[in-house]
């Protein structure tokens, strides 16, 4: 498949021809298209036309061209045009034929026998809906786009998401300007407080608070003055525009506070709403789990739940599974004894260009579209991707790439697949599921009296075919573009599918008479979970020396954490497991070319460290991090200016503290550093150590330099580790 790649060098072959075909002088930023507000986006009945400008260039003749491609690098058309320029910067206008809805890249070149200049920019082509927010809502849409994420132009993407139909978005208290626009429908995020509102009696002097946990965290990760906070959230609701009524309490908050002092918020903030909004909808941000270590089984069980009708989800990796939708959505209902409503306040994907988490446009399209698909089907509220813009700084940090308009403003492909599948199913109904094999995604809905079929092949390719005859339908790919059929009764239709989306348009309803809501636990079968590894630690073969120099390790259990996406010169090593009965012996020897941790304790994962994760409980269920499950720090660098070893108190909020009793000296090696660790087994509950006993114990390195941001490195022998989950982590055998 053809990338945003392709294009480019598509675009860099035809300027270079230009150039080559004559000498001329090449002049940077010489020619400069204006964007068509809102972000480049046309209707199918609109004339594709951009205001341009020749800037220091010579009066002469020049040729135009303009070359364009579509999403998947395809070339649409090639236009050439002539244009007497008279050396003035005065707007001209390009106009181009209208290729029809879609996504497309433009490469226009100019030349003159004495100069020549180019740019590319990125278009769209998509119905308008043209719905008010009332409207869009009495039509029981969906379909949205987390509005922010450093956009450049605020205005114009508010208006790109109306002008599209994705109305719902997610806003702050303080976002004036979105929560009055009365055609968006908005879920506000209840968030954050004024610095007069910390208490200060609860949590000590905020300087030595945000010396722990991060300048500005407190807004985030405290609770603030009860009665005090009450008043200012009334003050806000009774200003805040009636007919935007959905509510979520707080972002994330199982990566800031524990579920006890999150429920004492929950509480808090329902009291408020329900006095000042009775009609509300209104639920807290939780993380999606179901165990009874789980994050939000600890805030049912506090109370958090109380007086709730929704909950708000970021399911991302999970969006797909619907099975997982459909049963945490039952489980949450019976323990809160009523039924409780999904709202999506962010999902998605990203388009890393470099590194690690290197992913295509169109790939980030795909991934997008198959969530919104099960989301929708899942009959979930709202779908909110996360979001709109992206900051491009980093090529290898996914988060720079999540946007669905890049930073220049100018759509991405996944833009317009959004749209197109909004286009095609929202305020429609889900008739259900139809079977062509495994790993065939096919997704029947309706919409306005029109059957839409949607397909696609997870992981493969194959050939569908279609017992269609005599009926004219519509082959519709990802992004809008467009191809009608009409079939013989006697032939059939034999359709190619790939993990590119397509849809099937105005098949009659006799085609779909097997659609089923059941699902198949075969039609995207998971592989078996892989037995967890036993791995066996030895007693130390002799005293170890803590100087940070690993050479008093031999026959230690070794594990060699390598990440194949990252150039093992830079980020790998071994790691060693010994004990006796009074530590658990660690040590490490990392190849790293920059030892880096700037950061305070509640972020040191960012940087250069070593997490050590044990459980003196190993269970093959009930993940989620209970009473015997502990996560530990081994960090040679820090923002305090020493090495840590230190444990997680206080997993939400951050907070690692010293572990007592430890032994440890890590030093800067040759290509890398090195350090010895002794964690005493009464840091871990006082474990009884002895030849037999069994742990669950899994590490991870984190590297970051300079130049890159955070890569994480596993053992090789389990390829992954989920950090969440203790009844996945190896067994280790002391023996």
């Amino acid at each position: 498949m053809k990338t945003r790649v392709s294009t480019a060098i598509f675009a860099t072959l035809a300027f270079a021809a230009a150039v080559s075909a004559q000498a001329v002088a090449v002049v940077k930023d010489g020619l400069q298209i204006a964007r068509h507000r809102p972000c480049n986006l046309f209707t199918p009945d609109a004339e594709v036309a951009f205001a341009y400008s020749l800037k220091n260039m010579p009066a002469g003749e020049y040729k135009i061209t303009a070359a364009m491609t579509d999403a998947f690098g395809a070339k649409i058309s090639e236009e050439v045009s002539t244009l007497a320029h008279d050396g003035s910067i005065n707007p001209k206008t390009l106009a181009l034929r209208n290729p029809g809805r879609g996504y497309y890249e433009l490469a226009v070149t100019v030349a003159s026998a004495d100069a020549a200049a180019s740019q590319n920019i990125s278009f769209g082509v998509m119905e308008k809906p043209g719905l008010s927010g009332a409207e869009f809502l009495a039509q029981d849409r969906r379909f949205g786009l987390k509005w922010w994420g450093g956009v450049a132009d605020k205005e114009e993407t508010l208006e790109m998401l109306e002008w599209l139909g994705l109305q719902w978005t997610r806003t702050a208290q303080n976002d004036t300007l979105v929560n009055t626009n009365e055609n968006l429908a908005i879920v506000l995020k209840i968030e954050r407080f004024p610095r007069e509102l910390y208490d200060e009696a609860k949590y000590g002097p905020m300087a030595e608070w945000e010396a722990k946990f991060g300048r500005g965290a407190w807004t985030l990760k405290t609770i603030p003055k009860e009665a005090e906070y009450k008043a200012y959230l009334a003050e806000f609701l009774r200003a805040f525009p009636k007919s935007q009524n959905v509510f979520e309490i707080w972002n994330e908050a199982w990566d800031k506070m524990n579920a006890e002092d999150f429920s004492v918020i929950c509480k808090m903030v329902r009291e408020v709403v329900s006095k000042e909004r009775p009609d509300a909808k209104l639920g807290p941000n939780l993380l999606g789990d179901m165990s009874e270590y789980g994050y939000d089984y600890k805030v049912w069980k506090a109370g958090g739940m109380d007086g709730m009708d929704i909950v708000h989800l970021h399911p991302y990796g999970t969006s797909e599974n619907r099975a997982f939708l459909r049963e945490y959505r039952d489980w949450i209902s019976k323990l809160c004894g009523r039924p409780i409503e999904i709202y999506i306040t962010e999902y998605g994907a990203h388009s890393t260009p470099e590194g690690p988490a290197k992913q295509s446009e169109v790939a980030q399209s795909q991934r997008v579209i198959r969530q919104s698909l099960a989301l929708y089907a899942e009959d979930m509220k709202a779908l909110i991707p996360h979001w709109a813009g992206q900051s491009e700084n980093n090529p290898t940090y996914h988060e720079d790439w999540f946007g669905f308009i890049r930073k220049n403003q100018q759509p991405k492909p996944v833009l317009l697949a959004l749209a197109n599948c909004a286009r095609l199913i929202d305020g429609g109904e889900y008739l259900g599921d139809l079977w062509f094999g495994p790993r065939i995604g096919a997704m029947a809905f309706r919409k306005d009296g029109r059957n839409v079929l949607a397909l696609y092949a997870s992981g493969a390719n194959a050939v569908v075919p279609l017992a269609v005859g005599g009926e004219l339908f519509s082959v519709v790919d990802m992004f809008g573009r467009e191809e009608r059929h009409v079939v013989e009764s006697n032939e059939g239709f034999a359709l190619r599918l790939d993990d590119n989306i397509v849809y099937i348009t105005d098949l009659p309803d006799s085609f779909f008479a097997n659609a089923t809501k059941e699902l198949r636990a075969d039609r995207f079968p998971k592989p078996e979970r892989p037995p967890r590894i036993t791995r066996v630690a030895p007693r130390p073969a002799r005293p170890i020396v803590f100087d940070g120099e690993v050479v008093e390790w031999d026959g230690a259990k070794e594990l060699y954490m390598h990440n194949p996406k990252v150039n093992g010169d830079d980020a790998s090593g071994s790691i060693f497991l010994a004990w006796d009965e009074d530590y658990l012996y660690v040590a490490v020897k990392m190849r790293d070319n920059e030892l880096l941790n700037t950061r305070p304790r509640a972020r040191l994962y960012q940087h250069d460290s070593v997490e050590l994760f044990v459980s003196t409980e190993p269970r093959n269920a009930n993940p989620g991090y209970g009473p015997n499950d502990y996560q530990f720090f081994l960090c040679p660098a820090s923002g305090e200016g020493v090495p840590i070893v230190g444990w997680v108190a206080d997993r939400e909020k951050g907070e690692v503290l010293d572990v007592p009793g430890s032994k440890f000296a890590f030093k800067k090696i040759p290509h890398g550093w090195s350090g010895e660790v002794a964690i005493p087994w009464s840091a871990l509950g006082g474990f009884k150590a002895g030849k037999g006993a069994k742990l669950a114990l899994e590490t991870r390195v984190n590297d970051a330099d300079t130049s890159h941001e955070r890569w994480k490195i596993d053992p090789v022998d389990v390829g992954f580790i989920r950090v969440e989950d203790p009844s996945a982590w190896s067994l280790l055998l002391l023996d």
